[in-house]
């Protein structure tokens, strides 16, 4: 694995996770439309990481 492949995967792990933690914040205020729209870009965005990992 060359380093800027490295360095994409870090930089999607770090948009990811502020992403999912804002979906838990807006579930956690009952307001469920955001909540499923932040939580499936989180999501989809820590599968793309996980995918680029394991190839």
């Amino acid at each position: 694995m060359d380093a800027d492949f490295s360095t994409l995967q870090a930089i999607g792990l770090a948009l990811s996770i502020p992403v999912l933690y804002a979906a838990w914040h807006e579930y956690s205020q009952r307001n469920l439309r955001d909540a499923k729209l932040l939580a499936g870009c989180g999501a989809g965005g820590l599968l793309l990481v996980a995918t680029g990992f394991a190839l």
